[in-house]
Parts: structure tokens; sequence; C-alpha cells
């Protein structure tokens, strides 16, 4: 199997973009719940009236949010990320796909997750190239869809210290659902 080429500085910047999104819709709706909090319209006609207050409560939760937000983008600038052989094991920074295994055969579609200290969650198209697998799983030849986690996350914590075709199984519930590492990256 060929080796594909990923640039992750590319994929670095599909997620930071989307985080500088996030901060600058939170920034507006702090804006906004501060001028509602500050409005004259929002001075309390008696004590039940909290529409200022609740507002004020909003925009300081937003604002805790921009800051959060702001320091994943810190975080993620300063993250150092490091080349995958065959041999490594699984750690934060990692590209790694994996797929369902039912009854011992491979049937469900592969999944790519990008394991990253903080901005789980998140959803990112990376285009490889060089690479004939079947772990492509998009429209496109050459995008595959890949998703954020955190080392917190229980997946994440399974596939810590794994390696390239290691199996984990991962307790869904009342189920258990088994995977194969199939691509490191």
């Amino acid at each position: 199997m060929n080796k594909p080429i990923v640039n992750k500085k590319d994929l670095l910047t599909q997620l930071i973009t989307h985080l500088q999104q996030e901060i600058d819709a939170t920034l507006n709706a702090v804006n906004e719940a501060h001028a509602l909090a500050s409005h004259e319209q929002s001075k309390p006609e008696n004590q039940y009236d909290t529409l200022a207050l609740e507002a004020a409560y909003l925009a300081h939760g937003q604002s805790e949010r921009i800051a959060e937000l702001q320091r994943q983008v810190m975080l993620l600038n300063h993250f150092e990320f490091l080349d995958y052989s065959e041999e490594s094991r699984i750690t934060i920074g990692a590209l790694v796909c994996i797929q369902e295994l039912e009854d011992d055969s491979l049937a469900a579609s592969p999944q790519w997750f990008w394991v990253l200290p903080v901005a789980g969650g998140q959803v990112l198209s990376l285009n490889v190239l060089g690479f004939s697998c079947d772990s492509l799983n998009s429209d496109s030849l050459n995008d595959i869809e890949v998703r954020t986690i955190t080392a917190k996350a229980p997946l994440a914590e399974k596939l810590l210290g794994c390696n390239l075709g290691d199996e984990v199984v991962l307790n869904l519930g009342h189920k258990k659902k088994q995977f194969e590492v199939i691509e490191l990256l």
C-alpha cells in the first residue's frame, strides 16, 4: 500500500480557520448580549424583570468561550506534529484511520480521526495525494473526511498507544464495537 502524502499544516490551517470563525460568531453574540444588557429598555421595571441580568450572564459566558477558543488556537499554533511510521504508536497529533470489524470481517466504511490536545468535534476535509486505499470514504477521489477528537474522548483513550493493525473495543451503551487501526499518519 502506498503511503499517502499528507500535509498536516494544511489540515491545521483549516482547523484554525474553523475556530476563528467560531470566535468571530461568538464575539458578535457577545456584542449583541452586551448591547441588550446595557440598553435603556432593558432596565428592570420591577424586581422580577431580569432581562438585563440574563443578558449580562450570557455575555460573560460567551466571553469565556472566546477565551477558551483563543487558548485552543494558541496551543494548536505551537503544537509539534510528528511523522509516523508503520512501527509508530498512536500519540496526540496522529491522523488515524479505523475500520469497524463485524463478524471477523471488514464491513463498515473506514473512519478518519485526528487525535489532538484540543478542538475535538470538528469535521475537516483533507486532500490526500498518492493514496489508493479503501480508506478514502468521500465523494471526491482524493478527499477524506477527518473528525478531530481529543485525548479525553473514549475512542482516543482506546487508540492512544496502539499500533497499525491493532484492534480496539469500544463500549457504546450496551453495545460493544470492535475497530482495527488500518492507517496511521
